[in-house]
């Protein structure tokens, strides 16, 4: 597998800088000819479709040719200043040296080889801390801009609360750039073309899956190769039946997801099999990489505007609350919950992040007595302030069981789990069962299987997401333990 190829330096990129190299008919790498910076089977935009995509071009090379020979990489403009890209762009993974600010220039036009081309020096280049050259994995940088650029639309970065609405499998997106147009030799074109793909669903980005589009079956990769966590997994198949993908001279270009303006960068050209191949190029996953965005000043903030939805359970002395968010386009870095007794006026709290495993997030507040009704209520926050409060929930604890906590978990090839599990607190109550119990996150019935010495094996698990707690139960009733994200094999 070939995995974003680069260059030793940013001038000598040019042609193998993006995400795969393309073969002639025979297998073997096609000559890319000469030192020319689009999207395999792609098509022409309408002018000023996608303004916020720019071209990286090497400043040494764009002094003496100009702007086509120059190109390397795309980009967008994420807000006025910043520019977000693939890491690989601007690493090299033989030295591992990252490229020089001043080396670079982000050129703003839609044809490479017109006479309106603007170019912006870059002052300073930040790579993800986690970037692993050889998995490819947290691939993205962002470059910050020596000038503001205030006269162009910038494309809003996906949040994690998003995911519902521009990943799902079979989502359409575009992938934009001035990539290799041809399979067997180079052919770069003055305009920025794009391509009309779909999201992959999980299992073909990390657990092999097959899909298929149209006349077109895709294969997967495998979880060694592809992790869907870091990871988006798309391709396009034409009316004909060609498949469409990304390219070199593509690499670090975005994957847009959403219509009109509710736009959103959702993935970056990141590596791929060859290209246009049966297997589907790989993006870097734009929302598990928010948090470094924020950092950098990458995504035009504002407080959350719209409050969190609460459901509670009910635990012995304690609640948990579990926060369902709707996104505005804020990003939100913690949220809050308080439980307030409605007669004596004491309120007790508790506070959580957004999960890495994408799960809804949660806080517990302890320390509150059984048999008293209390009011929930909770915020969301960021930097620059707080959402309007939720809905008040009532809630009572209940002596309940206290679950014990899922310790271990070993996922089988054959849709099975087999779970290590602490033991569980009766709370004055005879247990009357102790199991743990997945529900799938897209739906459909859960599966379960008892704790017998503190071991349960839970069969018939799709591959899929799941949610698994311990579910405990007495005479009074039964609580769940914290959640653990499962994934299922077949």
């Amino acid at each position: 597998m070939l995995r974003a190829l680069r260059a030793t330096t940013v001038a000598n990129a040019l042609a193998i800088a993006l995400t795969c190299i393309a073969t002639s008919a025979t297998g073997q790498p096609a000559s890319v000819g000469g030192a020319k910076p689009s999207i395999v089977n792609g098509q022409g935009i309408e002018a000023g479709q996608f303004p916020f995509v720019v071209a990286l071009v090497d400043a040494e090379t764009f002094e003496r040719e100009g702007a086509f020979d120059a190109q390397f990489c795309a980009g967008s403009l994420t807000t006025p200043t910043t520019i977000v890209t693939a890491a690989h762009c601007v690493v090299d993974d033989q030295t591992g040296r990252q490229a020089e600010a001043s080396s670079i220039l982000v050129a703003i036009a839609e044809n490479l080889m017109g006479a309106d081309i603007r170019v912006v020096p870059v002052s300073t280049i930040a790579v993800h801390p986690d970037y692993d050259s050889e998995m490819v994995t947290s691939d993205v940088a962002v470059l910050t801009l020596a000038e503001a650029v205030t006269d162009v639309p910038i494309i809003m970065p996906m949040r994690p609360g998003d995911i519902p609405d521009y990943l799902s499998p079979g989502a359409p997106v575009f992938v934009v750039g001035w990539g290799n147009q041809s399979l067997t030799g180079s052919s770069y074109p003055e305009a920025i073309r794009a391509g009309a793909l779909v999201v992959f669903p999980d299992g073909a980005c990390g657990r092999n899956e097959p899909y298929k589009i149209g006349s077109v079956t895709f294969d997967g990769f495998n979880w060694d190769e592809a992790d869907p966590a870091l990871m988006v997994c798309a391709a396009g198949v034409t009316a004909s039946g060609k498949v469409i993908d990304a390219c070199q001279g593509d690499s670090g270009g975005p994957l847009i997801g959403g219509q009109s303006g509710a736009l959103r960068l959702v993935g970056l050209v990141s590596w791929g099999d060859d290209c246009g191949t049966r297997h589907p190029g790989v993006y870097t996953r734009i929302a598990a990489m928010a948090e470094f965005l924020m950092a950098q000043r990458a995504i035009s903030t504002l407080p959350p505007t719209i409050a969190p939805a609460l459901t509670v359970d009910v635990l012995s002395g304690g609640l948990r609350v579990n926060f369902a968010i709707t996104s505005d386009g804020s990003l939100i870095n913690q949220l809050a919950a308080a439980a307030t007794d409605p007669v004596t006026g004491t309120t007790a709290s508790c506070f959580a992040k957004p999960r890495r495993d994408h799960l809804p997030p949660f806080c517990t507040i302890a320390g509150l007595a059984n048999a008293v009704s209390y009011s929930v209520s909770g915020i969301t926050a960021n930097e620059f302030g707080n959402s309007p409060a939720s809905t008040p929930v009532p809630a009572v604890p209940i002596p309940v069981p206290t679950p014990g906590a899922i310790r271990a978990v070993s996922v089988g090839a054959v849709g099975q789990a087999r779970f290590q599990v602490g033991a569980s607190d009766a709370n004055g109550s005879a247990l009357v069962s102790v199991r743990v119990e997945c529900r799938s996150l897209s739906g459909g019935a859960a599966r379960s299987g008892p704790v017998v010495k503190g071991v349960a094996l839970v069969t018939r698990l799709a591959a899929q997401r799941y949610t698994c707690s311990v579910v405990a139960t007495n005479a009074v009733g039964a609580a769940r333990s914290n959640p653990r994200l499962v994934i299922g094999r077949r």
